[in-house]
């Protein structure tokens, strides 16, 4: 099965849940905590690709296949999107040159396809008394539609894109025999390219400039490179928001019909959840592009200059190419791009009966309706999208944050109540963050009772449970670290040890009668030991999914250990 456009590589993923946080139809499943990218739903935006910060989604190269074609096929031509000019500027020598150099017989503007399929929606728009029409020339809106709005389908203008008009002109021109490879700044372009049969490879800009610096095919320079076989003219303005409007207008003739444009995935969502109430009086032709701004802001792009100065480069020469029209016989030949979109399955989605939901809601802790955050922490919008996720198999309940730090935080409970020496936690405003029974049982009958009535004494003031209270006051002062310190309480000679787990803002004590030394090495170290590496695993989870630097439960955990280690020492 050959690869498609977006996957994941697996080991650079460190599971942040931030594809699915992004990702607009939700289509990526999560399994052995990595991320992958489920073909079925996804729509091929490449906005994953763009935010995930480990680099862990790829774009399926195309360069190795474009080579190959170099060689099998006699003539090779390159269909080059108009947002090249934002790409690379508004001189075009430059990518003439790299793209000769590497071995092409002829370099395009798809320019000339998007005059192509503007000429023939304006005529379709022309006969139309009412409705609303979306544009096929974005391959991944196109994709949304199919695949999330079946019922929307009719409304596509039933036109090929640019891209594939152009390719079917070009081997009209040069024959059907000769390769098309396309070059832009979208990632959904390599999945269209792969439906048909007229474009053979697809590949992003990124990609070609890799190329050209491997190959330091921009190194020999030949002046006066020229397109094939002319210049593109109105095509150009394509790439912006706005930009097919403008060049449909100009073949509106009866002006019956309204235009409007919208970018952006949220805002294109939009359109389409309401698009029923639209065009009920007269034509309205909607340009739909899934990048905001336009194809300028493609995932394909590698230019660091901002949107404004990628769009004036393409204003610029969008500006240039109208005060220097040459038409040729070209210009007015008659081609087919009539096309259907039917060719696709739509995603289902599955319905979960409302028991089912309730049960996966219990699996992370979600017992009411309060429990239910909607935090988003784990990529989804609602807990209740979430638990839809974990019936269908696209999630595991590890990525419930408020659930792993509950059970991370009951794993050091049971510690903290487990270890037979007394343990106390306190905070800088000298308030118990938690305590174990046997410093309770430690501390007097008083305290114990306390306990009993307040397990864990959460809130209970410092000054109330001993007279080692300005030990603790000064370690938070200080950040000093005290170990095996004799001190008395209720006529019971004990040891004291008081170290940092957050210097200034947490202390842990660790309080034992000094009759019982040996419990130290037998018991401590090998219980908190057998914890931290069971528990490991959910703390880095937890940090990294909240972009702590640290989390509570690892560092208490560590740091008894560590103490107990000073103190063996």
């Amino acid at each position: 099965m050959p690869l498609k456009p977006i996957y994941t590589e697996t080991n650079d993923c460190k599971d942040c849940y931030k594809c699915i946080r992004e990702c607009p139809t939700k289509a990526i499943k999560v399994s052995d905590n990595r991320a992958s990218v489920v073909d079925t739903l996804c729509i091929y935006c490449g906005h994953c690709v763009e935010i995930c910060p480990t680099g862990a989604k790829k774009v399926r190269d195309g360069i190795s296949r474009v080579k190959l074609l170099l060689k099998e096929k006699k003539e090779v031509y390159v269909s080059l999107a108009p947002s090249y000019v934002a790409e690379y500027g508004t001189d075009a020598q430059y990518i003439l040159n790299a793209l000769t150099n590497l071995g092409f017989t002829g370099v395009s503007e798809t320019a000339i396809g998007a005059q192509e399929v503007s000429r023939q929606i304006a005529k379709y728009l022309n006969i139309r008394q009412s409705g609303a029409y979306i544009s096929s020339a974005c391959p991944v809106v196109v994709e949304l539609i199919r695949k999330y709005y079946p019922q929307h389908t009719m409304a596509i203008t039933p036109y090929m894109s640019p891209m594939l008009t152009h390719a079917r002109l070009l081997r009209q021109w040069y024959g059907n025999d000769i390769g098309v490879v396309f070059i832009g700044p979208c990632i959904g372009k390599k999945s269209e390219a792969d439906d048909s049969e007229l474009v053979n490879v697809a590949i992003t800009f990124q990609e070609l400039n890799e190329w050209i610096k491997t190959e330091k095919a921009h190194t020999l320079t030949t002046n006066n490179l020229n397109f094939t076989p002319q210049e593109a003219h109105e095509g150009v303005i394509y790439p912006l928001d706005g930009g097919m409007v403008e060049t449909i207008k100009r073949e509106n003739c009866n002006g019956e019909s309204t235009f409007m444009s919208f970018t952006g995935r949220n805002m294109i969502r939009n359109v389409l959840d309401n698009l029923h109430e639209l065009g009920q009086d007269k034509p309205l032709f909607l340009e739909l592009l899934a990048c905001e701004a336009g194809c300028v802001n493609g995932p394909g792009m590698s230019c660091n200059s901002n949107i404004a100065a990628r769009s004036l480069s393409v204003r610029k020469s969008f500006a240039h190419r109208q005060k220097n029209v040459t038409r040729s016989s070209k210009d007015e030949q008659v081609i087919n791009i009539e096309r259907d979109f039917f060719n696709i399955e739509t995603v289902e989605k599955e319905q979960h009966k409302a028991e089912q939901i309730k049960d996966a809601l219990h699996s992370i802790g979600k017992t009411s309706v309060a429990d239910e955050l909607n935090c988003s922490g784990c990529g989804y919008d609602t807990c209740r999208d979430f638990a839809n996720a974990l019936l269908s198999g696209n999630a595991e309940s590890a990525m419930c944050v408020s659930y792993m730090r509950m059970v991370a935080h009951h794993k050091a409970t049971i510690l903290v109540q487990k270890i037979p020496s007394g343990v106390v936690i306190i905070d800088d405003d000298y308030k118990v963050v938690e305590m174990n029974a046997s410093f309770a049982r430690l501390m007097g009958a008083e305290t114990e009772l306390c306990y009993e009535a307040n397990p864990g004494m959460r809130g209970a003031d410092l000054d109330k449970l001993g007279n080692f209270a300005k030990l603790f006051k000064t370690a938070l002062h200080t950040g000093k670290e005290y170990y095996e310190l004799p001190v008395t309480e209720n006529n019971k000679n004990l040891q004291l040890s008081i170290f940092n787990i957050q210097k200034h803002k947490l202390v842990t004590g660790i309080i034992q009668s000094a009759q019982q030394p040996q419990f130290r090495k037998d018991i401590v170290e090998k219980r908190t030991r057998e914890v931290i590496k069971k528990n490991m695993e959910t703390v880095q989870k937890i940090a990294f999914l909240l972009g702590e630097n640290a989390s509570y439960t690892d560092s208490l955990l560590n740091s008894i250990l560590e103490a107990q280690n000073k103190e063996d020492a």
